[in-house]
């Protein structure tokens, strides 16, 4: 399937990011994983960079995520309605 390693990379690091909640350390253990996988199988650069790159911040919306904790408590919004919301946009 073409792009199946680009989307195998979205799906895997976006369940590490759930586990983990933490953005960078998604980001670094999937640019040391998946970048030097997608140059041996010839994907571009910029595409094996972007990739990992842009499931750090879609990361960001599914629950356990620091960034929802601190902006509930900065708007007074509950914790737990926000995490559900992550959950169904995730």
């Amino acid at each position: 399937m073409s792009g199946g390693l680009a989307i195998g990379t979205v799906v895997s690091a976006t369940m590490f990011k759930a586990i983990c909640g933490s953005t960078v350390a998604t980001s670094a253990t999937f640019a040391t994983i998946a970048i030097p996988e997608m140059d041996r199988y010839g994907y571009d650069k910029r595409l094996s960079c972007g990739t990992v790159s842009s499931v750090g911040t879609l990361g960001s919306l599914i629950p356990p995520s620091v960034v929802l904790i601190i902006y509930g408590l900065i708007t007074n919004t509950s914790i737990g309605r926000l995490f559900l919301a992550g959950i169904i946009l995730g």
